[in-house]
């Protein structure tokens, strides 16, 4: 059987995703879930041909809860939205063709995604998903140990990173969906096992999504983990991001060597529950100057 590469290859963004979704669901880790889950090495996939070859320094980014793609102005929204943006963070991906036509709209992004699980009897694949026009030069991801009930499966989290124009930094971007319907004591052990896989890396890093913080106790530990990461929170002006408990769910974190040019919820947008988050970032290093 030919790899997903070989039949991919010189396909348009679309039919490429298409190939994609005939071979979801073809390796599980556990049969007996509820919702299939991928193996190891079948949780990341990515689609779709990058057109620049890094980030500039100022970064436009879009980070948005898509609903599933459920609602429906969703394909037009995504489309305003992710227009001229250099990355697009995006949680509850559900790729069917419909998302897929959606995504391309845009074959000069490369799609980078972690699927949670397989849903549906087409298997299809659930999750979260990092677009930029730039390839990212490392992929990796952390899967929860805990499990979700009633679908009785994991979250994941996805770490992209990418080269930045003139720098021989990269920036690394965290994209969350965090774990839901479960304790305390559950949610800080999965958000102390992302700790464990950030704590070395080197700035500047972006660590945003949906992180269902929408209790007291589940703000407070993101609050713990932003601050074992040195990580500052982003506030946004308008400010209409989703509450529950009034408690915001989506946010944006980053280093010290990132600048906000600008960050802003708009209510206009009807395409998921939740509404997207549009910051403007500049990557802005600190010098360091030796002391004579």
């Amino acid at each position: 059987m030919k790899t997903f590469t070989q039949i991919s290859k010189g396909l348009g963004l679309t039919a490429t995703i298409a190939v994609s979704l005939l071979f979801s669901g073809t390796t599980y880790a556990n049969n007996d879930l509820s919702h299939p889950v991928p193996t190891d090495k079948d949780v990341i996939l990515t689609f779709g041909v990058p057109s620049q070859r890094s980030l500039s320094k100022r970064i436009n980014i879009l980070v948005w809860n898509l609903h599933k793609g459920s609602n429906d102005t969703f394909g037009t929204d995504f489309v305003s939205l992710a227009y001229q943006k250099d990355l697009v963070i995006s949680q509850e991906m559900y790729l069917t063709p419909l998302m897929s036509m959606v995504f391309g709209s845009f074959p000069h992004y490369f799609y980078t995604s972690a699927t949670s699980f397989f849903f549906g009897k087409i298997l299809t694949r659930t999750g979260v998903v990092t677009s930029s026009p730039v390839l990212p030069s490392t992929i990796d991801y952390v899967r929860t140990e805990t499990l979700e009930p009633v679908v009785n499966s994991p979250k994941v989290t996805l770490i992209t990173r990418y080269p930045i124009r003139f720098s021989t930094k990269q920036l690394t971007v965290v994209n969350i969906h965090g774990i839901n319907f479960v304790d305390g004591p559950s949610y800080r052990k999965e958000m102390n096992r992302i700790y464990e896989a950030l704590k070395n890396v080197p700035s500047p890093l972006i660590f945003a999504g949906d992180f269902n913080s929408w209790n007291d106790e589940r703000y407070a530990i993101l609050k713990e983990l932003g601050q074992k990461l040195k990580l500052s929170e982003a506030s946004f002006s308008p400010d209409y991001r989703m509450t529950f408990n009034k408690h915001p769910l989506d946010h944006f974190y980053y280093t010290n060597d990132i600048k906000i040019i600008s960050a802003k919820v708009e209510d206009f947008y009807q395409g998921s529950d939740h509404k997207p988050l549009e910051v403007i970032v500049e990557y802005s290093p600190r010098l360091k100057f030796k002391n004579k």
